[in-house]
């Protein structure tokens, strides 16, 4: 009787049919009605435990370092963080020197802390294992120097000088990095990351085998061959003419000096 009540009263007006009323009428439906029912929602229920089980599961102790201590400045991926204001951290995307890794992490570089007095060693080791072998996912193989000296200047150097040594910016308000003494992880993650106004260079734009040779050419100008003297900070041959003319002049004001008999 009741569910021939609620049947009409839903056939009437469905909005008067209550949840309670529904439920009733599904109990009290047939039961080869009821069965592919409750097979969906058991089946359901189980995939939801399922994936919250697997997302409660804790990952590697390096995972669990880096999602405490490394993630809020560089990204759950690594993939780095661009900010002006609040805290940011570079890619480390590319970072595949562990060693290097684990002397920034106990040292510190930078305005990054230094986590030596707060990790355990095998905390320190397991987070750089992690860094290292998992996030690192840019290889850095293959560049070929002449073709890294052209994509530069296609790409970088209107921003970071031929150079490298970083410029002004005045539509931005703001400088261009100098990266003369940046490490070729981040050179080649600033790449692809696009921090701060600097844009991204995807693998569609700049193809993995170039964004090697791009950080060759970086190395080689932040390295340059030594042909001896002073090389005068490396700043090129329009300085070093103005020094050696500054020179001249002065060995010149001094012959004359001299040959006048010194008394001026």
């Amino acid at each position: 009787m009741l569910q021939n009540h609620n049947a009409r009263l839903a056939a009437s007006d469905p909005s008067r049919l209550s949840r309670r009323g529904a439920m009733r009428l599904f109990l009290r439906s047939a039961p080869f009605t009821r069965l592919p029912c409750i097979a969906f929602l058991a089946t359901v229920l189980i995939a939801r435990c399922v994936v919250a089980e697997q997302t409660a599961t804790p990952g590697s102790p390096g995972q669990i370092v880096y999602a405490a201590r490394c993630a809020v400045c560089h990204g759950n991926q690594g993939q780095g963080v661009s900010a002006r204001v609040t805290i940011a951290g570079p890619s480390l995307q590319a970072e595949h020197n562990i060693n290097a890794v684990i002397a920034t992490v106990r040292d510190g570089r930078g305005v990054m802390p230094t986590f030596g007095r707060i990790l355990d060693d095998q905390d320190i080791d397991n987070v750089s294992r992690y860094i290292a072998g998992t996030l690192a996912t840019i290889p850095l193989n293959g560049g070929n120097l002449p073709e890294g000296g052209i994509l530069f200047r296609t790409h970088c150097a209107a921003c970071h000088r031929t150079a490298v040594r970083g410029g002004a910016l005045v539509l931005v308000q703001t400088n261009a990095p100098a990266l003369n003494t940046q490490s070729a992880a981040v050179i080649a993650g600033a790449i692809r990351w696009g921090p701060g106004p600097m844009p991204a260079f995807p693998p569609a734009i700049v193809s993995d085998q170039q964004l090697a040779s791009i950080v060759d050419y970086v190395q080689f100008v932040q390295h340059p061959p030594h042909p001896g003297g002073n090389p005068l900070h490396w700043y090129g041959p329009v300085v070093e003419g103005l020094v050696a003319c500054a020179i001249v002049c002065v060995l010149a004001t001094l012959a004359m000096w001299i040959e006048k008999g010194g008394n001026g």
